[in-house]
């Protein structure tokens, strides 16, 4: 063999030596990136159980709610989840809240292991209801955190029963935009809404989970691969009756839009389509009587066939700030999910917020 024939076999083999490593460490990747999608929600859960939190079960005012008790850190935190899903999505930044703060997580009704129940599928009632679980639960005064749906709950307490609360955080909440008839250019009601009212008056079987995955507009999104996870959702689903639509593909604030359907009642999602959770509820008058400090989180939005995908736009979230008398604003580079995408930003900004209005500074140093 010739000098140039063995340097030439050399080359091949470094070649191809390379290529087996980098074949082997995209492989590793994509079983990471495929472990991280599928166990992120199990495993949130796992670290929060090891931080020291516990399920219990309650009854307030004649009505079931479960919720989630962190230890005894520091000032109280009630937290409130969005529309579809329960309180553990809280998951991912629970066990850092909990170094800080005597963490609450609570199953909205309609939602997760709390009361199904459409008489309190309506802003009032919940926040009323949710201001006696502080009164009976938490006994002290309590910094009051919601998310989407959950802000518009946290707000209205804040407005209601200031003396249950200290402060709230308002994470994306859709101040003006869920309100009819403007509601009805608005993604939550094309793709929820929408579809929990047509469910609730034609459906022909109980599973919801599998009639909002055959209509949702979610998978159009993604053009025209969109059909293909369709299709791979509900096979999944029949597959797994009862058990979380999860995708190994997709990351977890995707996958969060449907893990908890199963334990969704649609009824709640109806209470949008016809306006009823805002009877009795004016987003401007509530804003305008929050007395207590809050902290107002905007996420990002776009339209689409002059549909809003947000929960607010820049004109809302101006607005909402304007009329809250004491607010501090913070403009999250993120989707709708805030603290599932950019959960270590999200507690930052708890922390800094209760650092500024709650007393107990040495707790939170």
């Amino acid at each position: 063999m010739s000098d140039a024939d063995r340097m030439s076999t050399s080359i091949l083999r470094r070649t191809a030596g390379t290529a087996g490593v980098l074949a082997a460490a995209v492989a590793t990747t994509a079983g990471l990136w495929t472990a991280r999608n599928l166990l992120h929600q199990p495993v949130a859960r796992m670290r929060s159980e090891r931080t020291g939190f516990v399920t219990r079960t309650t009854m307030v005012n004649g009505h079931w709610l479960r919720f989630a008790e962190g230890p005894a850190a520091g000032p109280p935190l009630l937290l409130l989840h969005g529309q579809s899903t329960d309180l553990w999505s809280w998951g991912p930044v629970l066990p850092a809240l909990a170094r800080d703060f005597h963490v609450f997580a609570v199953d909205v009704p309609g939602h997760g292991g709390s009361a199904w129940d459409p008489d309190l599928y309506n802003g009032p009632v919940l926040g009323e209801l949710f201001a006696d679980f502080i009164a009976g639960v938490i006994g002290e005064q309590t910094i009051v955190a919601g998310h989407s749906s959950g802000g518009l709950i946290a707000a209205w307490m804040g407005a209601a029963r200031p003396d249950e609360v200290v402060a709230v955080v308002l994470e994306d909440p859709p101040f003006f935009s869920s309100v009819l008839p403007r509601a009805e250019a608005t993604w939550n009601h094309v793709e929820l809404a929408t579809v929990c009212h047509d469910f609730l008056t034609h459906g022909d079987s109980e599973d919801f989970t599998g009639y909002l995955l055959e209509r949702s507009r979610l998978f159009d999104l993604f053009g025209p691969p969109g059909e293909r996870i369709r299709a791979d959702a509900l096979r999944r689903h029949i597959a797994h009756p009862g058990q979380p639509v999860v995708l190994p593909y997709m990351p977890p604030a995707m996958n969060e839009v449907y893990r908890a359907l199963e334990h969704y009642d649609p009824a709640f999602g109806l209470s949008f389509y016809d306006g009823s959770f805002h009877d009795l509820f004016d987003h401007a008058d509530t804003l305008s009587a929050l007395a207590r400090p809050a902290l107002l989180i905007h996420c990002d939005w776009n339209t689409r066939d002059g549909v809003l995908l947000g929960a607010m736009d820049d004109g809302d979230a101006a607005r909402a700030a304007m009329l809250l008398p004491d607010v501090r604003t913070h403009r999250a580079r993120s989707g709708h999910g805030f603290h599932l995408e950019r959960p270590g930003a999200f507690v930052r900004q708890v922390r800094a917020f209760a650092r500024d209005v709650v007393d107990e500074v040495d707790v939170l140093e």
